[in-house]
């Protein structure tokens, strides 16, 4: 069994103010539940610098606790998957007007990395409010998968307070967001098995 957690980093506006990059990201882990011991043990190590909220968020989370989070990871077995999506590049995506349907796109150029191995439950950061957004995205990430042999495969949006996984995934998405787009490498330099791939820029 396999559990893939996916969250993003970054926005798909475009006023002044909006990011140059989004970013998605996924991990793969056998068990998630020490996924949850991190956060849990982390969280009760470093009550003092990341207070008393019950959501771990690298945005509000100080560096050196997320440095110390991103090598504790080493020690489980994971993958990571990725895009990156410079905006100056929307005129090549299809919707690329509808940040709902970009997102669907960007969601599905994700999918195209991941290789399905065994019976797999997915889980996204919930942004969709209504069930058949979330039934057209579930439709177009599944029909990209890589899943040759047909295993089973369970898609949920969830609350990323609700799942530790989703908040792994948050720490994940916010590393890879530094490094493309600040060119801060600090934080990407310690993940491991990664597979990250540009988008729509040839």
């Amino acid at each position: 069994m396999s559990y893939i957690f996916i969250d993003e980093s970054g926005d798909l506006g475009t006023k002044k103010s909006s990011s140059k990059y989004f970013v998605m990201a996924g991990i793969r882990v056998d068990d998630y539940k020490k996924l949850d011991r991190l956060i849990t043990k982390k969280r009760r190590l470093s009550k003092k610098n990341i207070g008393y909220v019950n959501e771990f968020k690298a945005t509000n989370t100080p560096n050196h606790i997320k440095k110390s989070m991103l090598k504790k990871l080493k020690s489980i077995d994971y993958e990571v998957f990725a895009v990156t999506f410079n905006k100056i590049y929307r005129y090549k995506v299809d919707y690329s007007y509808n940040n709902n349907f970009l997102y669907d796109e960007l969601s599905s150029e994700l999918a195209k990395l991941i290789f399905i191995n065994n019976p797999t439950f997915i889980f996204l950061d919930k942004n969709k409010n209504k069930q058949y957004e979330v039934n057209r995205l579930n439709n177009k990430f599944f029909k990209n998968l890589n899943n040759y042999k047909k295993y089973p495969i369970n898609i949920s949006h969830v609350n990323s307070f609700s799942y530790k996984g989703i908040q792994i995934a948050d720490l994940i998405s916010w590393s890879i967001f530094q490094s493309v787009e600040y060119e801060n490498t600090e934080f990407i330099e310690l993940i491991k098995n990664k597979n990250i791939k540009k988008v729509f820029e040839d």
